[in-house]
């Protein structure tokens, strides 16, 4: 009888062990606001283990009136921390772009999982697709572009010639989408911080922390001006702040590259060149891929069958400024470039051309919104700073001399930011802003820009890192996990300390 007592009693209490341990991980009440913005919890459209909780939703925007479509639906997905290692409020991740989207299909899903148990924050983590991209419904596409791409990979065509193909086929995608009755002025920085500040709202959230990276901290800077109350604490990985614009810092970003690619050595210990023989391996290997373009197969990132390629000494520059997002590729560059220089082209350089193609054929990022975000917050450009800019960095003025006569935002109709939102953002919100001393897009000059602004700000600069400080160095983890323990403690872990 005792026996049937232990066999029985254990079954009994399992409905309610299994139902505690959900309501302990449960995700906030989803509310309706005032405006008709509001989030519903739904059941996932990706399969989940039974023993991770995690919560999905659909957050509705509020509803502009004559608007197509009226509103949009965003997708969330909600990653309780578990309950004896919570301390802090929910950490809203912002991702980069613009026009990227967070990854939240079957495979994105099973990355965030990993995810959160590597960099162990004490909070719960909010992900979302911002309006247009991902699986935000609706969702901006390109067809005309990617399709016309993949043309271009074999085609050794004059610089000039691809130049007006893309353009043909950037403004066939504004057109239609025009035509369709889609407003591209509704695909804004400003209009992407009010969502995400809706989305937590909805939640029912008085104050949460934000961790935004690449574009993600542009939309993160802007909920700091007009929602500074509703902040915590806020993670800038790679600051992209609204003062600078894109489009005029091109030249200077590209030369900067090339000036990167002589220091390398300096910071790699198996790299024994001098900066001046680094500069001259690479006008070495320009002056090969110009007499003779790189030619070979890469594999078709979606249909897994060998595509031909063809890259000449433009594609090349590029290709250079891309390996730098890369922290675990910039030491291969020098012995890479080399070869090049040589006439050879080695596994290393292979690979980048290989990451290069998935970039360009990525179906994740909308070249849409893209244009919409860019060409609004940026506004429109002087073309004499253009070609004032053009003087300053004449090495890279060779490479992007077409730029300015062929660029979407002189036809894209997306509208233009006010001035005020081209100010530095002001603010007292504790802030941990992250560079990397290689990044190519979003360089530390801006981290320091940004910072100066914010009065409780602190800037951490990372040697030999480039573009994504947090996933790039171990010491990033002990950084951000200590900010959002205690945001306006002065303490920073050891492993500072080596930097």
């Amino acid at each position: 009888m005792w026996a049937v007592r232990w066999i029985v009693w254990p079954i009994l209490l399992l409905p309610a062990i299994w139902w505690s341990w959900h309501a302990l991980h449960a995700a906030p009440n989803a509310i309706e606001l005032p405006n008709g913005a509001r989030l519903e919890w739904v059941d996932c459209w990706f399969d989940k283990p039974l023993w991770r909780p995690v919560h999905c939703g659909r957050f509705h925007t509020e509803v502009e009136v004559d608007a197509n479509p009226p509103r949009f639906v965003l997708p969330v997905v909600y990653i309780p921390r578990w309950f004896w290692l919570r301390t802090g409020p929910p950490v809203l991740y912002v991702a980069g772009g613009p026009g990227g989207s967070a990854w939240l299909d079957q495979e994105g899903v099973g990355f965030w999982l990993r995810w959160v148990e590597q960099t162990q924050w004490p909070a719960d983590l909010v992900l979302y697709d911002q309006r247009g991209v991902g699986l935000s419904q609706p969702a901006l596409d390109c067809p005309e572009l990617r399709s016309l791409r993949r043309e271009l990979l074999p085609l050794p065509l004059p610089t000039e010639e691809a130049y007006r193909r893309v353009r043909e086929a950037t403004r066939a995608c504004h057109d239609r989408l025009n035509g369709e009755g889609l407003d591209l002025r509704r695909f804004t920085t400003r209009l992407n911080a009010a969502d995400a500040i809706q989305l937590m709202r909805a939640m029912g959230l008085e104050q949460w922390d934000v961790y935004g990276i690449s574009y993600g901290t542009r939309v993160a800077l802007q909920m700091m001006r007009i929602a500074p109350e509703a902040l915590r604490a806020v993670i800038l990985d790679s600051p992209y702040p609204p003062e600078v614009n894109a489009e005029l810092s091109d030249a200077w970003l590209l030369q900067r590259s090339f000036e990167l690619f002589a220091r390398i050595c300096e910071l790699a210990d198996d790299c024994v060149r001098s900066p001046d023989e680094l500069r001259q391996d690479l006008e070495a290997a320009f002056a090969q891929v110009e007499k003779a373009s790189i030619k070979l197969s890469v594999r078709d990132p979606d249909t897994g069958r060998d595509i031909a390629v063809v890259y000449d000494h433009e594609d090349l520059a590029w290709l250079l400024f891309e390996a730098m997002y890369q922290w675990d590729a910039i030491p291969d560059l020098p012995e890479s470039v080399a070869a090049l220089a040589e006439g050879r082209l080695d596994n290393h350089m292979r690979g980048l051309i290989q990451d290069s193609v998935d970039a360009l054929l990525d179906e994740t990022i909308s070249d849409a919104v893209a244009s919409s975000v860019d060409c609004h917050d940026g506004g429109p450009v002087d073309l004499r700073e253009a070609k004032r800019q053009m003087q300053l960095y004449p090495r890279a003025a060779e490479i992007k001399r077409l730029d300015w006569q062929y660029h979407s935002c002189r036809y894209w109709a997306s509208g233009e930011a006010p001035a005020s939102f081209r100010t530095p953002v002001v603010s007292d919100v504790p802030t941990l802003l992250l560079a990397g001393e290689f990044d190519p897009v979003t360089p530390p000059e801006w981290a320091a820009q940004a910072g100066r602004h914010l009065r409780n700000g602190r800037v951490f600069v990372f040697p030999a890192v480039g573009h994504g400080v947090l996933d790039s160095h171990v010491c990033t983890a002990d950084l951000v996990r200590n900010f959002l323990a205690d945001p306006l403690a002065s303490d920073t872990p050891a492993c500072l300390e080596q930097l």
